[in-house]
């Protein structure tokens, strides 16, 4: 990029600690620009809506609104906003729902100092990243499926749909969003064959899973 392009960006993460670890990050590339951080969904949508911003880097998990919503939100008041994720979730349900919405890029927080940087780079030229596992994962669900295997996430769901407990308690034990919760639950339902919630649990007692 041009040494005298300056890149707005803002972030949004309700990790206080980790939102500091990034801004010190992002402060050694003079091109970057910091021009708010959020809390949170509601705050960085209030930042949106008066400051002019190049790229959002955002987390996925937020008390006070996941990031799907949050994507949605920020794609609706501005469409051409570029937004990289920044997550420890690696789960096919989460990463195709974020695709979908129209992100220009998903890091896992393990790979943070090195993608990070790389990822603005090339998202700010108009381009994507994607961290090597996520593509790796991506390039695995272009294949013909040959079973239907549950996952192991949908395992975790599946133990708590056991006892009984709503999408938003699942969601609260597993730090994931409802509509995570939902897209598990729906992929049970496809996979054992069932109607209901009592039907995945038969099915899954009746072939031994659980």
């Amino acid at each position: 990029m041009p040494a005298t392009e300056q890149i707005n960006i803002l972030l949004v993460d309700d990790h206080a600690i980790v939102m500091d670890g990034i801004e010190s990050l992002l402060n050694t590339v003079p091109a970057i620009h910091i021009i708010g951080k959020a809390a949170g969904g509601i705050e960085a949508l209030k930042i949106l809506e008066s400051e002019a911003v190049d790229i959002v880097v955002t987390d996925y998990s937020m008390e006070d609104m996941d990031g799907l919503t949050l994507i949605h939100k920020m794609k609706k008041m501005k469409p051409g906003i570029k937004i990289l994720v920044l997550s420890m979730h690696d789960e096919v349900p989460i990463v195709q729902e974020v695709l979908k919405a129209g992100v220009a890029g998903y890091i896992l927080k393990k790979y943070t100092h090195h993608e990070l940087l790389t990822a603005i780079d090339i998202i700010h030229d108009g381009g994507q990243f994607w961290s090597t596992e996520i593509n790796k994962m991506l390039l695995r669900r272009l294949q013909p499926e040959s079973n239907n295997q549950i996952t192991e996430r949908e395992m975790e769901v599946l133990k708590l749909l056991t006892q009984e407990l709503t999408s938003r308690e699942i969601a609260e034990k597993l730090f994931i969003s409802e509509r995570t919760v939902d897209t598990h639950r729906k992929n049970l339902l496809r996979k054992t064959n069932s109607s209901s919630t009592i039907g995945i649990i038969k099915y899954a007692y009746e072939h031994k899973i659980l």
